[in-house]
């Protein structure tokens, strides 16, 4: 469901999926594996900018660019004018219309821009950063479909059936995938543990706020959390994580 890769799923074996939704930063550990070691490679071999936008675009082309089709119908929707049921209708249009083209191009960029802007000369965080933000922007999809109030449809399956509870098995999870490689980056840097520790805090809690603004914007417009909601949280959440990492990095006085 959330790669290219075929997959024949029962309809037990969804509803066993949304049982454990929390889990899903499992599959943003494996996002992260294929952004941070091309972030690696390409910027080691042809720089920061070019490996930015090839990160972002193998994670795209293995998700069947499902997240940034979310996104662009939320920007539809979010700018349609009317009540909540033209909101949704435009938001389900399969045209692309200037508002989703808008979010698309804003979102994506600022998260190209973050990793450029994280690049520096430390080869542990190109693929550090890139890793961690895909794991935690599934905790913030995680944080959306808990808040959420379902709509029809299988992305209704999810959010029906992950509670507020999940998000904290969710975020439990997020922070053990992506410590360890906090740790070895401040050993590795040669910094305080404290410095990175609290820049992971600080994204894991920025990730749980996208979700949960995510969920209630998307309530008080559309009047619940579909899969476009849930797309568009992860792609906002993204740059949103690089973004924090490098305040609070640079906050703290490290050297990028």
């Amino acid at each position: 469901m959330f790669t290219i890769l075929p997959a024949n799923c029962t309809g037990e074996e969804i509803e066993a999926l949304s049982r454990a939704f929390w889990l899903v930063p499992i599959i943003g550990a494996f996002f992260g594996l294929v952004s941070g070691l091309s972030y690696l490679a390409f910027n080691w071999a042809v720089g920061a900018f070019v490996a930015a936008v090839v990160a972002l675009l193998l994670v795209h082309i293995i998700n069947r660019f499902l997240h940034i089709d979310g996104l662009s119908d939320l920007g539809d929707g979010l700018l349609s004018g009317g009540d909540q049921e033209k909101k949704v209708a435009a938001m389900k249009d399969s045209r692309s219309g200037a508002g989703g083209v808008a979010y698309v191009l804003f979102f994506e960029l600022m998260a190209v821009a973050a990793l450029f802007t994280l690049a520096g000369e430390n080869m542990v965080l190109w693929f550090f950063a890139p890793f961690a933000a895909e794991v935690l922007s599934k905790n913030a999809l995680v944080t959306c479909a808990a808040s959420g109030k379902p709509a029809e449809g299988m992305a209704g399956i999810f959010v029906r059936n992950t509670t507020e509870v999940a998000v904290i098995p969710s975020t439990v999870l997020s922070l053990l995938l992506v410590l360890p490689l906090g740790l070895l980056l401040s050993y590795l840097w040669g910094c305080c543990m404290l410095v990175t520790t609290t820049a992971l805090l600080s994204m894991t809690l920025v990730s749980i706020l996208v979700g949960y603004l995510m969920a209630r914007i998307a309530r008080r417009s559309f009047g619940m959390v579909n899969g476009d909601v849930l797309g568009a949280a992860n792609e906002i959440a993204r740059p949103l994580i690089l973004i924090t990492m490098f305040v609070v990095l640079t906050c703290l006085g490290l050297a990028l």
